[in-house]
Parts: structure tokens; C-alpha cells; sequence
């Protein structure tokens, strides 16, 4: 058949195939990110106090996607764990705070705002003391979306973008 040995057409079909299936991968890739895009903003932690090991960090995410998302959990190289953790205030008016042990839901186009007051990181164990000026990398684990690492400048108080949204 047009001179080509059984070798040669037995490789000519196994490229064919790989070649297929790289496409197919790429497509499946290109379908995945499109359903699970996070987007995070307005980044910010608060530096360590005194002698404490503790600090908090907050953002705004956004699932920019088409499937809504889980936020599972976040970790740092610069603290034993993070915790999310929800404020709250008791009828008598005294501030508490709640674990959330099973995640927060992200819908899909809607934003997830992590602040002072509500749902935010609590970082526990923090190794070296946070001062204002330095950065972290903060890893957020999601469902669908997988790993997202977030840079996050460690300030006194909110940053000028974070306090223009709602």
C-alpha cells in the first residue's frame, strides 16, 4: 500500500492517535478552566501583635466560571494552620468565633468577600512575627478549581481597594 512497510504504517497510526489525544487533552483542559475560573482580589492580612502568634487574612473571590465551587481549605509556609472562621455577635453583644469546618460555597458568578467582621482566614501558629510591608503566599484549596496560590501584602489596615467594595 503506496510502499509503506507494516512498520512504518503502525507508526504513522500510533502518531495519529497521540496526536488525537493531546487535542483531546487540550480541549478538556480549555472546558475545565472556563467551568472552574477563580479570581482573587484585594488581598490583605493583618500584621502579629506583640509577642502573638496569631493574625488574620481577608479578600474577595470571585468564581468567575460557569459551576459553582467549593472554597475546602487554605494553607501558609508561614503559619502551622489556617482556619476558616466566621464572626459572629451574641445577643449580648460579645464577638465569636466559629470554625467553619466544611467550606464556603462559591456560585458560580458571584464573589465570596472575606473581611473583618465575617468569614475570613485565621492564621494560627504564625512562625515569624507579620509586619506591615511584607507578603505571604496564602494556597487556596477548592473543589472544582484546585489550587489557587494568592500573594498577600500584610498592612494595618484595610487596603484603599479593598474598603471601595460593598
Amino acid at each position: 500500500m503506496f510502499g509503506l512497510t507494516r512498520i512504518r504504517i503502525v507508526e504513522i497510526g500510533v502518531a495519529l492517535l497521540l496526536t488525537l489525544a493531546a487535542l483531546l487533552f487540550v480541549g478538556l483542559t480549555v472546558w475545565a478552566a472556563e467551568l472552574t475560573r477563580i479570581e482573587v482580589a484585594d488581598a490583605w492580612a493583618r500584621p502579629t501583635a506583640g509577642q502573638g502568634k496569631m493574625s488574620a487574612a481577608y479578600m474577595t473571590i470571585a468564581n468567575k466560571g460557569k459551576a459553582d465551587d467549593l472554597l475546602k481549605s487554605a494553607r501558609t509556609a508561614k503559619a502551622e494552620s489556617v482556619e476558616l472562621q466566621q464572626a459572629t455577635v451574641t445577643a449580648g453583644g460579645v464577638m465569636q468565633m466559629r470554625k467553619i469546618e466544611h467550606g464556603i460555597p462559591v456560585e458560580s458568578g458571584t464573589s465570596l468577600v472575606l473581611k473583618p467582621g465575617g468569614a475570613h482566614f485565621m492564621l494560627v501558629g504564625v512562625e515569624d512575627a507579620l509586619e506591615a510591608g511584607q507578603q505571604l503566599v496564602l494556597t487556596l484549596e477548592f473543589a472544582k478549581a484546585g489550587i489557587v496560590d494568592v500573594v498577600v501584602p500584610v498592612s494595618a489596615s484595610t487596603p484603599a481597594t479593598a474598603s471601595a467594595r460593598p
